[in-house]
């Protein structure tokens, strides 16, 4: 058996890496667990990221180890790709995650690979009253590290403008100690001139249809999984589902994957997974990316694995192993595939959750459906990290025959995972 560590594993990890095509053939181990959860400000002041490879890699040298993964965007791929070079184990390379993690150049590293599908866009220092000197109102401001959609929206005015770039003294400490790790890896890994881990990104807005294409590179051979199709909760930002195949023409999507290719190949990126998220507009044909993120798309691994009969888990294993990974599409037992998100739109406490029966007899309903609860009894949605103006409450990923048996089966599932919700005054 091979022995694979995975740094930093998540609810979606453990899942997935039970089952007996992992567990029969590979040995896993985790690490890095701490720094999830655990990471109070003062280890944040004192937590050094190189230190922390360089002790794990002494800690595994050992072990025997064949392979490192880490899935989660931040620190788990980064800290995977770093940790992986020590042992001189198969790497996605830490410099080009790093600089792929860092919207700003990426964005650089797109409009030197796909200039027409890259908008454009300029750096915004968030504690400082300069505005975009080039873009027009309005334009997309985001961080140039987030993660979902947190501080990420269309600016229509300098209003705006200043209401979302308004922080506390307290979230500008906080904001800039969550950033620590990630701005030592842009000082001794990004290169010279790089815009600081807390700026923001304004950009030419884009609209279309939104779609993630997932694919992996081993080599310097890029190959296309497919494509993800993102749905949203009406007159929001929102995600209601992600649906595979995307309903999308099938030259649509080759042509998503020629530019995707250029992108990567660009990059330097090598021996893992990747996604990228891009809009199509319906009326011009136009491609733009949305941005690119150096590690799989751990929501979707079992999307694929229904429909094309391999999970994205499997594939980036066998990278991290070094072995010849393939890809086949169609080969799974179900033709349609969703990954719903059970959102509320106003903040609440959780009085009840639907708990362990309730979603037992969800998955003994529906054999295979993933539930993974974002909400617990006791909690309040804003306690978690949340889109711009919605809370999760769960995630629930199911297969079927077609999309009209897909469509059926959440119509019926979603009722069974009740939450008693109680409204509360929003947080000032």
């Amino acid at each position: 058996m091979s022995r694979v560590l995975v740094l930093c594993p998540n609810a979606w990890d453990r899942e997935a890496l039970a089952r007996p095509a992992v567990r029969d053939v590979h040995e896993v181990l985790f690490a890095g667990e701490e720094l999830i959860d655990g990471l109070t400000p003062w280890n944040i002041l004192t937590f050094d990221v190189d230190r922390w490879m360089d002790r794990t890699a002494a800690r595994f040298r050992g072990a025997g180890l064949d392979g490192v993964v880490g899935t989660g965007d931040y620190p788990g791929s980064m800290l995977a790709a770093g940790v992986a070079e020590r042992l001189s184990l198969p790497s996605a390379g830490l410099r080009p995650v790093v600089r792929l993690s860092h919207k700003l150049i990426s964005r650089e590293i797109q409009r030197a690979a796909a200039p027409e599908a890259t908008p454009d866009f300029e750096a915004v220092d968030p504690f400082s009253r300069d505005t975009p000197r080039r873009l027009p109102y309005p334009f997309f401001l985001k961080p140039v590290k987030g993660t979902m959609s947190i501080r990420a929206q269309l600016v229509r005015t300098p209003e705006e403008r200043r209401a979302l770039l308004r922080f506390t003294l307290a979230e500008r400490i906080q904001k800039m100690l969550l950033l620590r790790p990630f701005q030592q890896l842009l000082d001794r890994y990004a290169g010279d001139s790089v815009a600081a881990a807390h700026y923001f990104v304004a950009e030419t807005p884009l609209s279309g249809d939104q779609v993630t294409v997932d694919g992996f590179v081993q080599r310097g051979e890029v190959t296309i999984q497919g494509v993800v199709h993102s749905f949203f909760y009406p007159g929001t930002m929102s995600f209601s589902r992600f649906q595979y195949p995307s309903p999308l023409a099938l030259e649509v999507q080759a042509r998503m994957g020629e530019v995707v290719t250029r992108v990567i190949q660009r990059s330097g990126l090598d021996n893992t997974c990747f996604n990228v998220e891009l809009f199509h507009d319906p009326a011009t044909g136009r491609l733009h990316l949305i941005e690119i993120n150096p590690r799989m798309s751990y929501q979707f691994c079992d999307l694929y694995e229904r429909v094309d009969g391999t999970s994205s888990y499997d594939v980036q294993i066998r990278l991290a192993l070094g072995q010849p990974a393939r890809w086949t599409r169609g080969a799974g037992k179900d033709r349609a595939a969703a990954s719903f998100v059970m959102r509320r739109f106003s903040d609440a406490r959780v009085l009840s959750d639907p708990g362990e029966e309730r979603i037992r007899r969800v998955k003994e309903r529906w054999p295979g459906t993933i539930v993974n609860l974002l909400a617990h009894q006791g909690e309040r949605l804003s306690q978690h990290d949340q889109d711009v103006g919605s809370y999760r409450l769960a995630i629930v990923n199911m297969g079927a025959s077609s999309l009209e048996a897909l469509e059926a089966a959440w119509a019926e599932a979603e009722p069974m995972l009740p939450f008693e919700l109680e409204e509360v005054s929003p947080r000032r």
